[in-house]
């Protein structure tokens, strides 16, 4: 017996699962080569397992002796079991066998996850149905056909394929009875690892002696194919009667109970399941219901697994989190209660409790994300089924039920009325299900109330009271706050921007026409511009300011009405070595002083060019330095058209206006920038070359704006005085053209006014 094959077992003396499969393993090596020549001899290198292996072992006698062809295999001497992973085929309506092509609900739930390992047909790109019976074969086909006699057994037809496994209903002749039989989808093509492989899922399942589980019969080889022979199930499984009805919330737990049952005998014998779905519950015309399906995948498109760590985990909708995860080699009983849960919450809500529109979201949800309440799905699902469901589906294992045989235990509970011992204990919990025992609210959650106390019955007067009050109470003083909050403020603070320029001018206006109107006091702050605008408006200390696009932001400001365009003037003196804007590198550049829009206009323009400020010295400054003895070699200014300070620059000799040809490119990188131009006309001392009459550009959109808690009065009261006659600018936009904007976060008074000048 070679060394490698020795089982292990843990310092505390306690048998290693691993260590039985990896004896079996070399049980199956020795039998090919002869080793030993008693099944004693063979047990007594293993004193530690010995008992277990021979349990196997007992158990292949009361199943009959099969002959090894290719691999010497004394069918007494291997445990015989079954994985029943092709269980869903097994299922017959009546007389007519549901295949598993059938379609399904929850198509990708249906599919288990698993490493991909191909078998030696394969590797060689053979046809494994050349060596496997079927029906109708083509013409010339020399392969065998259905049916088939497989000694004691006569296949008939094919009712399921797996991923390694195909699935006949058969009739064994010396019983006379109708069995299903498994043969390895690769037939006589299989690989020693597929071989190895279709024995050990009978190993785990042999250990399984359950009225609720699919039991094996007998297994062997004969003209080169493996199979064992298992019972055959008529009926449905729980996911088609899931597609069918919705499920009464009694017969669901009756089933997942049974279920629940089932799986703890697998757990008392060693088997975990972790692959528990309901596709996998089989339910026979006397609604029994019948586990299959043990053990994980480990390919891709297959069913059949056998338990080894390291290998890909199940099916993502039933997994627990701990599988999600990749840690499907730690998995214990309470992986199983996790599944056990989530197919209670499917048999409920009719859907499983975490689904993506990919596997991997899928798996991420199980792993990260709580399962939502059972009742926000299915309102008539009894609480206490539903804390059932929410104890199983807890993130971390020991929060879970304990044991299957618990869960099975409180479902009995729940189906005799009797108190669970899951009930959540948080005061908020308690105070909830208290409330619950009101009449009136029992009766709307769908809880039965035999009999009330007398504080029940005193709280749901007063709630009725409060019920009746609360509504009036409550649009009493919504109307009172908001009519006090709307109406017009004693004093009405307006921003401007530098002294002498547009914005100010612009304030001073609408602040004089405001007072007259409505008799209120007005006052207008001087400031450097937008980005001072923003922060005095977000610090309350004014009420409405004129903002560049570009110096909008947040979640607190609103607009009142766009106001005119501003043009990006970039100007260079005239015996600077600069002819495009892409020459500012090296070059000292102003863009206005530190609060300004201007600066916040030209650092997008700059970073739109990928002109950064180490290759650039913006420098911030007031704009009348500009006339100093040493200016610097270029200003990127935004104002409004026509500006006083541009036409003084111009008219000086000593500037010259200096085009961006990119605008289209820059106004994609930032939308609050769009292309524009400055006609010819807008300032006397600017001579264009002959055929040109405008200068490309970038600009923006001035608004006017206050916080988003500004009263509807003041709002409409300002824009009642930005469209009265005369303009107060001759380039404002237009009422009507304003009200047609889209994509701009206006205050719902300037909304409202604009949708009466629509129509």
């Amino acid at each position: 017996m070679a060394d490698d094959a020795n089982p292990n077992v843990n310092d505390d003396g306690l048998k290693d699962d691993q260590a039985v499969d990896r004896a079996f393993a070399a049980y199956l090596k020795s039998c090919d080569s002869g080793e030993f020549s008693t099944r004693e001899e063979f047990l007594a290198q293993f004193p530690e397992i010995a008992s277990e292996l021979k349990e196997l072992m007992d158990a292949a006698d009361m199943f009959g002796r099969a002959k090894s062809v290719s691999l010497n295999i004394d069918v007494n001497d291997v445990p015989v079991s079954f994985s029943p992973s092709d269980a869903p085929f097994f299922i017959s309506q009546s007389s007519n066998v549901l295949s598993h092509d059938a379609p399904r609900s929850h198509d990708p739930s249906a599919e288990t996850i698993g490493l991909n390992v191909p078998g030696a047909h394969e590797e060689q790109n053979e046809d494994p149905a050349v060596t496997l019976p079927m029906a109708n074969r083509a013409k010339g086909d020399p392969g065998p056909t259905l049916p088939y006699d497989l000694g004691d057994y006569l296949l008939l037809d094919v009712i399921g394929r797996g991923g390694m496994g195909v699935v006949y209903r058969a009739f064994q002749n010396e019983l006379d009875r109708e069995v299903a039989v498994k043969m390895i989808r690769s037939g006589m093509l299989a690989s020693e690892a597929e071989v190895k492989r279709f024995y050990t899922e009978a190993q785990a399942a042999a250990r399984l002696h359950h009225p609720g589980i699919v039991s094996v019969f007998q297994f062997g080889q004969r003209a080169g194919h493996h199979f064992f022979s298992m019972e055959y199930v008529r009926g449905t499984d729980l996911q088609r009667k899931i597609n069918a009805q919705q499920l009464d919330p009694i017969q669901a737990a009756t089933y997942v109970r049974d279920v629940a049952r089932a799986i703890h005998h697998a757990h008392e014998k060693g088997v975990l399941h972790r692959d528990l779905k309901p596709a996998n519950v089989l339910i026979d015309n006397d609604d029994q219901i019948h586990v299959t399906d043990f053990g994980l995948a480990k390919h891709l498109d297959c069913d059949s697994s056998v338990t080894a760590s390291g290998d890909a985990v199940g099916t993502p909708h039933y997994m627990a989190p701990e599988q999600a995860i990749g840690q499907s080699d730690r998995a214990t009983c309470q992986t199983d209660v996790y599944s056990l849960g989530a197919v209670l919450f499917a048999a409920l809500a009719g859907r499983p409790p975490l689904v993506g529109e990919t596997v991997m979201q899928t798996l991420t949800k199980v792993a990260h994300e709580p399962a939502p309440g059972l009742r926000s799905i299915r309102s008539d699902t009894p609480v206490d089924l539903e804390t059932i469901v929410a104890k199983c589906l807890e993130k971390k294992p020991n929060k879970r039920y304990l044991s299957a045989a618990k869960l099975a235990d409180e479902l009995d509970a729940f189906l005799e009325d009797r108190p669970i011992e899951a009930r959540p204990r948080s005061v908020a919990m308690k105070t909830w299900h208290w409330i619950e025992g009101v009449p009136l609210v029992g009766a709307l959650t769908g809880r039965r109330v035999l009999h009330s106390s007398q504080s029940h019955r005193r709280f749901q007067a007063a709630m009725l009271l409060i019920m009746l009050l609360v509504p009036i109470f409550t649009i009493a003083a919504m109307t009172t706050i908001r009519s006090y909050h709307d109406r017009m403020p004693a004093l009405v603070r307006l921003a401007g921007g530098l002294e002498g320029g547009i914005y100010t001018e612009l304030s001073n206006e609408l602040a004089r026409r405001l007072s007259e109107k409505h008799s209120v006091k007005t006052s207008v702050t001087v400031s450097e511009g937008s980005l001072d605008n923003h922060q005095q408006l977000l610090s309350g200390q004014i009420d409405l300011a004129p903002l560049q696009a570009t110096a909008i932001s947040g979640d607190h400001l609103m607009v009142v009405a766009p106001l005119f365009y501003e043009v990006l003037h970039v100007l260079v003196q005239v015996d600077a070595s600069i002819q495009t804007i892409d020459d500012f590198r090296g070059h000292r550049v102003a863009v206005g002083p530190a609060g300004s829009g201007s600066r916040a206009t030209a650092e997008l323009v700059l970073d739109s060019l990928n002109l950064n400020e180490s290759q650039v010295q913006c420098q911030t400054m007031d704009w009348e330095q500009l006339f100093a003895d040493d200016p610097p070699d270029a200003a990127m200014i935004c104002m409004g058209r026509q500006s006083s300070l541009v036409a003084r620059l111009l008219a000086s000799g000593k500037w010259r206006l200096l085009p961006i040809e990119s605008g289209v490119e820059i106004a994609l990188q930032h939308p609050t920038l769009r292309p524009m131009s400055i006609p010819s006309g807008d300032y006397s001392a600017l001579t264009l070359p002959g055929g040109v009459d405008t200068i490309a550009t970038v600009g923006t959109t001035a608004f006017l704006t206050v916080r988003d808690d500004a009263p509807a009065d003041l709002v409409t009261a300002m824009l009642e005085a930005l469209y009265a006659d005369p303009p107060p600018r001759s380039d404002l936009i237009p009422r009507r053209r304003a009200a047609e904007w889209q994509g701009l976060a206006f205050h719902p008074a300037a909304r409202r006014y604009y949708q009466s000048v629509a129509k």
